[in-house]
């Protein structure tokens, strides 16, 4: 019997030791966690909450200040305001050193770049260290597109651009009118279709240009290769040709980042 007992207060110990020990590593996972991302609670106000439904998702982004692509992405699902996140590292597919900008949005179609009705967004933070905790975000907006100064370094970013020169031939010349307007597009060749499109007004050659992933559109996510079009507009029809108006087509498919390319408009559009 006493020998039972030796035994059963050995298994005992053993047992609090192992619990000890699991409870210390998920001690220290958590730790790790809090300090390699940035913690808080997802708020609403009730004009934004009202729209959000228990099975829409949250995006959580996180951004390099001055960058236009997120280094991290989280999604969170289902997703009814108020609730915690935490977004850092372990979202991320290489190491952070930050500080970073948050952003979160909701969205009902599984397409964070493809503005829903009911969907609703949240301001761009300021710099947020990882570490930082009990940080609370405020979703009090429609979503109608990501905020402008994200949108003004995504078209700057050479990396998620096509762009290049652009002139005309002298044998056509004569055809450039006061008024005309130059049309960029950059077409999916598995769509079939454009992806992206860019209107310059008051045009003058030679010219640079550049078109890119602020230029998608709606609901367009930009991979690429590219086939690229540019054209002159004299009817306000892009689509429909006009008498005069001068086009040249990408030789082949052209992967975002192409830069340095040139380019002669050395054909008349006929559509």
């Amino acid at each position: 019997m006493r020998r039972n007992r030796i035994l059963y207060a050995l298994g005992i110990s053993a047992f609090i030791i192992i619990l000890g020990y699991a409870l210390l590593r998920e001690l220290d996972r958590n730790q790790a966690q809090i300090s390699n991302s940035i913690s808080g609670v997802i708020t609403a106000t009730p004009a934004a909450g009202a729209g959000i439904v228990k099975t829409d998702n949250a995006y959580l982004l996180l951004f390099e200040p001055g960058s236009s692509y997120p280094v991290a992405t989280k999604v969170i699902n289902p997703f009814l305001p108020p609730t915690t996140f935490f977004i850092g590292q372990e979202d991320a597919s290489k190491p952070l050193k930050g500080p970073f900008r948050l952003l979160i949005l909701s969205d009902k179609d599984g397409n964070p770049d493809n503005p829903a009705r009911g969907e609703v967004i949240g301001a761009l933070t300021p710099p947020l260290e990882l570490g930082t905790e009990a940080f609370e975000y405020l979703l009090d907006r429609p979503f109608r597109g990501y905020p402008k100064e994200l949108m003004e370094a995504r078209r700057n970013d050479p990396e998620t651009n096509i762009s290049g020169t652009v002139d005309v031939s002298p044998k056509f010349k004569d055809l450039v009118a006061l008024g005309d307007r130059l049309v960029i597009m950059l077409f999916d060749p598995e769509l079939a279709r454009p992806v992206a499109f860019r209107i310059l007004e008051n045009i003058q050659f030679p010219l640079d240009f550049r078109i890119g992933s602020a230029d998608a559109m709606p609901g367009a996510q930009l991979k690429g290769p590219f086939s690229l079009r540019i054209l002159t507009d004299k009817n306000n029809q892009p689509f429909e040709s006009a008498p005069g108006e001068l086009i040249v087509r990408s030789a082949e498919a052209l992967p975002l980042g192409s830069r340095g390319l040139n380019f002669i408009l050395d054909q008349e559009y006929r559509r």
